[in-house]
């Protein structure tokens, strides 16, 4: 279990001013727990890979944890007055959440955004390969990191996929539960598929 020192603790209703950026979650809990005086109990394991939301203003500490947590499918559970612990939503929670309408529209404009990036890019038309793309998102949209996993085979065209991918462009912020990383999946052209590409 990790638990970030605490600077001062302040009132359950005191507001405090934050400026934490998007960055490894574990970091981004100890600048939290600095801040505010709360203790935030987790399993270092849970936090690895994971990335924060960005958290920038005045509010009550409660409240900017969990700005803080979004898209991390963790939730913080009170233990004590100043305690916390992270723990995983639950997938059925999880399930719902990406089933809502608003989060498939984003996954929609999310799997545009990777079509147009593959479709400019020379050697990298989608249509011929298959390869899962993970995106980590802002809140104001941009893609802060991508990661191809699987190879097409060729490195060169594996080259220009990751080159597509750090290009790829939302310009619209995730909707408020958005599930992070996305993991989409990029499939060959075939009965039922279609390529995406208008250009040759």
């Amino acid at each position: 279990m990790v638990d970030p020192a605490p600077a001062q603790t302040k009132l359950a209703n005191e507001q405090v001013e934050l400026n934490i950026p998007i960055q490894p979650l574990g970091a981004a809990i100890s600048r939290y727990g600095n801040a505010t005086g709360r203790d935030v109990l987790y399993d270092a394991n849970l936090a690895s890979g994971r990335l924060s939301s960005e958290v920038r203003g005045v509010f009550a500490p409660d409240e900017a944890l969990n700005k803080l947590l979004v898209g991390t499918g963790l939730k913080a559970e009170l233990i004590t007055g100043k305690t916390f612990v992270l723990v995983p939503v639950p997938a059925s929670q999880q399930a719902r959440q990406t089933s809502s309408p608003e989060h498939l529209r984003y996954y929609g404009l999310i799997q545009a955004g990777i079509t147009d990036a593959l479709c400019d890019a020379q050697g990298a038309h989608p249509g011929r390969y298959r390869f899962t793309a993970k995106l980590w998102i802002a809140p104001d949209g941009a893609v802060v990191r991508s990661r191809r996993i699987g190879s097409t085979g060729t490195p060169r065209s594996d080259h220009e996929i990751d080159a597509a991918l750090r290009r790829v462009q939302l310009n619209k912020a995730p909707p408020p539960g958005f599930q992070q990383p996305v993991i989409i999946l990029i499939v060959p052209q075939g009965p039922g598929v279609t390529r995406g590409c208008d250009r040759p």
